[in-house]
């Protein structure tokens, strides 16, 4: 009796904020494809990319563990998940966001072309 209470708060605590950061992902998203040039759609999308493959993976990950059962064969699973939404999106945070960074591209095509010749 007390989890629906308890699921109905943590509903408004979690829903709020995926709630706001989807309506301005949508007026980000809208407002890109009104923008005349490719070369700047390109360029735009290729700024908000960044934030919204970390938004996909923070959210993706905390919608599972709220949705997966509590049993416990799950639990295993639910520490895996919440690591994941707390630690990782973290640490790939600057990952992503460097990866726009030109320097960086080529130091990692460098890389990665010797490591397959």
């Amino acid at each position: 009796m007390v989890r629906i209470p308890a699921f109905f708060i943590a509903s408004l605590v979690f829903f709020s904020p995926f709630l706001l950061t989807l309506l301005s992902d949508y007026k980000i998203i809208s407002t890109i494809l009104k923008i005349p040039s490719t070369t700047g759609k390109q360029k735009a999308f290729s700024t908000c990319s960044s934030h919204l493959i970390v938004v996909s993976v923070f959210y993706g990950t905390l919608m599972v563990v709220d949705v997966a059962p509590t049993a416990n064969q799950w639990t295993n699973l639910n520490k895996a998940f919440s690591v994941l939404y707390t630690v990782v999106t973290t640490l790939i945070n600057p990952i992503i966001y460097s990866l726009r960074n030109m320097e960086v591209k080529e130091a990692l095509r460098k890389l990665f072309s010797k490591n397959l010749c």
